[in-house]
């Protein structure tokens, strides 16, 4: 469990920063560059995607073995677009319908995503080994297990 909690919070760290460079975009896209916002939100999530796949390989996520590192990366790609699916549809929500400013409902979106993010990523993504009661458990991340 404290194993969990420890990759939880590097992932909210990845995360944090990830969420900074998505909302800044977001902002400055929309304002300054004159985008609509669900544009802006896709260009601006697809920058930050990039950003957290990187870092999430290097201090996250330990690697599958049984799988190449393009299938890992098609696997965070599939994964990664069916976030930015709930990103947007959770951001038009919040402002269309319930009427909150494009900015607070990219928080709302992004805390929601983000459970998507770490529950999908970890079940899918990182290396399993089969314990000795015939459970499956996630191997413990080391250097030698980080994404290549």
């Amino acid at each position: 469990m404290l194993n969990l909690l420890k990759q939880f919070f590097r992932f909210s760290i990845v995360g944090v920063l990830s969420f900074g460079i998505d909302y800044g975009l977001l902002f400055l896209l929309t304002e300054f560059g004159d985008m609509h916002y669900l544009w802006s939100a896709c260009c601006s999530y697809t920058v930050s995607t990039v950003f957290n796949y990187i870092y999430s390989k290097k201090y996250v996520f330990s690697a599958r073995e049984d799988v190449s590192r393009t299938g890992q990366f098609l696997l965070f790609l599939l994964l990664s677009l069916c976030g930015l699916g709930l990103n947007t549809v959770f951001l038009r929500w919040g402002v269309e319908r319930l009427g909150f400013h494009y900015m607070g409902a990219k928080i709302l979106a992004t805390l929601l995503v983000s459970v998507w993010n770490f529950v999908t990523r970890k079940l899918l993504m990182e290396e399993r080994q089969w314990g000795r009661n015939g459970t499956w458990h996630f191997k413990k991340i080391s250097r030698k297990n980080q994404w290549n």
